[in-house]
């Protein structure tokens, strides 16, 4: 197993994945394949990943840096909660089958994710690992195992 900040950067990486075959299957009109990739994607970065941040590798740093919460941490859950919105009305947008419209919600998403990652990439992951007292061994596994329905936690 990597460290947390290179297990997180994987995510991302296979997080984006699923978001580009979603894209491919809406350009080739294959909606029943681009709702099952989106669902596959938003289930990973919301119950997976964005899980994970906010319940494990939040605190911590907010631990690290004095207790409180701290600006990084607010900034980057409220970046969580914008996409969630942009992830429900690129769904509507499959359901309608429209593409023009899921692509403009694309576009957006992957704006704010580039954004967002790079940010927890430079400024919050690197100082994870000494902040966690598993040196991120229980958020990698969580990563790993994918995500579970909200109760089964």
């Amino acid at each position: 197993m990597g460290s947390i900040d290179q297990i997180m950067q994987h995510d991302h990486e296979r997080l984006d994945a699923l978001l580009e075959a979603c894209a491919t299957a809406v350009q080739e009109s294959r909606w029943q394949d681009a709702a099952g990739l989106l669902e596959q994607f938003r289930r990973g970065i919301v119950e997976g990943h964005m899980f994970v941040e906010e319940t494990m590798l939040f605190p911590a740093f907010e631990a690290l840096e004095g207790g409180d919460e701290h600006s990084l941490t607010a900034l980057l859950r409220k970046g969580h909660q914008d996409l969630q919105v942009f992830f429900q009305e690129m769904a509507e947008a499959i359901e309608a089958q429209d593409a023009e419209e899921f692509n403009d919600f694309l576009s957006t998403v992957q704006t704010i994710l580039k954004q967002h990652d790079a940010r927890e990439e430079a400024e919050l992951y690197p100082h994870l690992a000494d902040a966690l007292p598993d040196h991120g061994a229980a958020a990698a596994q969580r990563i790993a195992d994918g995500p579970r329905e909200k109760g089964n936690e």
